[in-house]
């Protein structure tokens, strides 16, 4: 009994620090009780994933993330388990994660997958996936998985999470057909798109 009681006063006591990759953005974080299954974090505000309703938005749609726990040199896939607010005096963003597919002593690795997430600017166009409506963007941030965008001018068709799109790029030589992840309700043209199909343009 008194065994297991030190295991658990371990596991509470334990605090760590890491990153988040979600949604096209890229989130700090402190992590708590973690096991062997996953880990409890208190996530930092992102430019667009600001709050617990944001985040409990987006898991509707997609629960994967990719995550980096600095002090345990571990990075892999975890999915969002539950959102929900914190209960210490700054209250908080906490995720539960549950890890999916793992790898350890992997600093460099996670180095090396943060380099296709990448700041670049590039012009591109966005098609409505139903009656090839166009708008111009320019990509604000790439990444293997997604892309960042912002419309110069306001698309001439409803934008909407879940919206299937088409976008093309001669400039960042991709051709692919994604889903809307997120909007900027502040602008309306700032989005999130998460491939679904990539192509070479």
């Amino acid at each position: 009994m008194d065994r297991l009681q030190n295991r658990k006063e371990a596991r509470k006591i334990f605090t760590t620090s890491g990153q988040l990759y979600i949604a096209g953005e890229l989130l700090n974080f402190i992590g708590y009780d973690i096991s062997v299954k996953g880990i409890q974090v208190k996530v930092l505000p992102g430019v667009f994933l600001t709050d617990v309703e944001d985040f409990e938005k987006l898991v509707k749609e997609n629960t994967t993330a990719e995550i980096f726990v600095k002090d345990l040199m571990l990075t892999g896939e975890v999915d969002v388990a539950w959102v929900s607010v914190g209960h210490d005096d700054d209250e908080g963003i906490m995720l539960g994660l549950e890890f999916r597919d793992i790898i350890y002593n992997a600093e460099k690795l996670w180095h090396k997958r943060r380099y296709y997430r990448k700041y670049k600017k590039a012009a591109g166009v966005m098609l409505n996936n139903d009656d090839e409506q166009e708008s111009a963007f320019e990509s604000i941030n790439i990444s293997t998985d997604g892309i960042m965008i912002h419309l110069p001018v306001p698309a001439s068709y409803a934008l909407q999470r879940g919206l299937v799109v088409k976008i093309v790029s001669v400039e960042l030589n991709i051709k692919a057909v994604a889903k809307i992840a997120w909007i900027d309700s502040r602008t309306k043209t700032t989005l999130g798109l998460r491939y679904l199909q990539v192509d070479v343009a």
